[in-house]
């Protein structure tokens, strides 16, 4: 496999709570122990919930320098078949939006961030940075979606106020659909953007949990998505007294 090269920040991570219109919210978050403010960064979960995955990828991102959370967007739900995914996925995503600002909030007013924020999904996380997109007065410098599905959104994307990468595979049906047609509104909005396709990749790719994992396909999108983050949101800044080496995509720190 092909390795993504960052030095590396040893870490500190755990759960906390954000308020959310007077409730609270569980989510993940993790920082690099020493230096700082960093970029904060928001991840947003697939269809499976707050998976273990979703706490590695946390720690991924974490340990290349940025402030990272992930909001529990299903409130504590794990689904036990793709059934009660699609229900979770039409319960929670309209209020998603406001769980989504509360984070950002949250990590962006931190004394460990910058400020400077971006917003990350995969599946149906992928799904509500879109919905986030076409929605105004969203504080962050880029977004990436992983293969969320754009339909719902098309006509809207011109608004589009940020930059932002979308991710698929020429195996999802989601891509094959509505690929072109987002390309065509993103260049209208005259936003820098990027739309990436990876031959013979499936919905889920990224997912080392997944019977679809594509270990080559994920570590260039891992590369390309810090790419993308440092050109739109700033480098993060080295680690100091950390370790450094080479980080891999599919390997757990």
């Amino acid at each position: 496999m092909p390795d993504a090269k960052h030095l590396q920040h040893l870490i500190t991570s755990g759960f906390i709570q954000v308020v959310v219109e007077g409730r609270s919210l569980p989510a993940y978050w993790a920082h690099p122990q020493v230096g700082g403010p960093f970029p904060g960064l928001v991840l947003l979960h697939d269809d499976q919930g707050m998976a273990p995955y979703m706490r590695t990828l946390v720690h991924r991102f974490a340990q290349v320098g940025y402030y990272v959370a992930a909001p529990d967007l299903f409130d504590a739900q794990r689904p036990a078949s793709r059934f009660e995914a699609h229900a979770l996925e039409q319960q929670f995503m309209e209020a998603g939006q406001s769980k989504v600002h509360a984070t950002l909030q949250a990590i962006r007013s931190h004394h460990k961030s910058n400020g400077k924020m971006a917003l990350m999904g995969w599946d149906f996380g992928g799904t509500l940075v879109y919905d986030m997109a076409v929605q105004s007065g969203l504080p962050v410098m880029a977004a990436v979606s992983f293969y969320g599905n754009p339909q719902p959104y098309l006509g809207r994307f011109g608004t589009v106020e940020y930059p932002l990468l979308a991710v698929f595979g020429t195996q999802d049906e989601i891509a094959r659909q509505h690929e072109e047609t987002l390309r065509e509104e993103l260049i209208r909005s005259g936003k820098p953007h990027e739309v990436i396709v990876y031959p013979d990749a499936a919905h889920g790719f990224y997912n080392d949990a997944s019977s679809a994992y594509n270990p080559e396909a994920a570590d260039d999108a891992w590369r390309q998505a810090l790419a993308f983050l440092e050109t739109h949101q700033g480098k993060p800044p080295a680690p100091q007294g950390a370790r450094s080496g080479t980080f891999q995509h599919g390997r757990v720190y």
